[in-house]
């Protein structure tokens, strides 16, 4: 089993522009009724973070100060290897 990823970084291992579709592509893993392609980007991070405290009540996340560590099928395939 490999090591739980921390949320912020695999955020910065993102080029800036990256993020959005990043955060989309968690929310399509996570929440896909909420259609996230079509979000303005301000609800995806509002979603994107209820989501990781929600993963952390369900115990699929662990909240470690003001960060989640993350198992890695809780991150959208192609954002596993960075």
């Amino acid at each position: 089993m490999d090591a739980p990823l921390r949320w912020s970084e695999l955020e910065a291992r993102l080029a800036l522009q990256e993020l959005p579709a990043f955060h989309r592509a968690f929310l399509r893993l996570h929440r896909p009724e909420l259609n996230p392609d079509t979000l303005p980007l301000r609800r995806v991070q509002q979603y994107v973070s209820q989501t990781l405290h929600a993963l952390a009540k369900e115990g699929k996340a662990r909240r470690v100060d003001e960060d989640f560590e993350l198992e890695a099928e809780q991150i959208p395939l192609p954002y596993r290897d960075l």
